[in-house]
């Protein structure tokens, strides 16, 4: 949950007490990210987030800016990925599924069947991921890393938050989330392209892409059963990707969140 105030601050604070490790890592990061020369959000100045609290709540400075092309993504994550993080990170290994145990786990109005059937297609998937990505390089990956998580400021600066999923893993999990995009619809095939001229690869072109598209949309799916018994619409939405990891042959006609 993202709070914000008259002063250029924002509050940031988790779903539950679990999220106090990944929410310090977070503001760690973003610091080394900023002595490295990565432009990221900037954390308030302060021991962050304190223990008296009941939930994690970590304070930034807000940006002001809009959201920027593909390419500009990709500029970010050809320097990120060349970094080194340092030891006192502790970065942890890239693990898309607990987070999608996490997100079930929290939607409570989740139909029992539908909930079992999530489960059992993660279950399936954490079988199929290592196997995919087995004996690659491992680099610092933004873990979530679209253009929804950048913003461009007024000084045509790109910066980089939401920082919580940071890990090690191979580069494919970072790039090929806008090529997952670009199939959806959501960005045009002349964005692809300059995102994968900028970065220098396509990741669609990797004998991995299958697998790995296939969880980044489970994980999409899983990611929205939090809020599919909120609101109608975005339930009917649930549906609609539910019935298509169900059926892969179907035409994706998804809406972006």
């Amino acid at each position: 949950m993202y709070l914000h105030n008259a002063k250029g601050l924002v509050a940031k604070v988790g779903r539950s007490a679990e999220r106090f490790v990944p929410a310090a890592r977070e503001v760690r990061v973003a610091e080394w990210l900023i002595s490295s020369g990565v432009p990221a959000e900037l954390p308030l100045d302060v021991e962050q987030p304190d223990p008296r609290c009941a939930l994690p709540v970590t304070f930034w400075h807000a940006i002001t800016g809009d959201w920027t092309t593909p390419d500009r993504l990709a500029e970010i994550l050809r320097e990120l990925h060349k970094l080194t993080p340092p030891a006192h990170l502790a970065l942890p290994q890239l693990d898309p599924f607990a987070r999608m145990r996490q997100r079930l786990a929290g939607s409570s109005g989740l139909d029992a069947a539908i909930r079992s059937e999530l489960e059992s297609m993660i279950a399936q998937r954490e079988v199929e991921l290592p196997a995919a990505l087995g004996g690659r390089d491992q680099v610092v990956l933004h873990g979530d890393a679209n253009i929804g998580n950048i913003l461009l400021t007024l000084e045509n600066e790109a910066i980089l938050f939401d920082l919580e999923g940071f890990c090690l893993g191979p580069r494919i999990w970072d790039l090929m989330i806008t090529a997952v995009y670009r199939d959806l619809g959501w960005h045009t095939e002349p964005e692809y392209a300059g995102f994968c001229d900028v970065y220098g690869e396509d990741p669609s072109d990797d004998p991995a892409f299958a697998t790995v598209e296939a969880v980044q949309l489970l994980r999409m799916v899983c990611w929205l059963a939090q809020r599919a018994t909120d609101d109608p619409v975005i339930g009917e939405e649930f549906a609609t990707r539910l019935a298509d990891l169900r059926d892969p042959g179907r035409p994706r006609r998804w809406h972006p969140y």
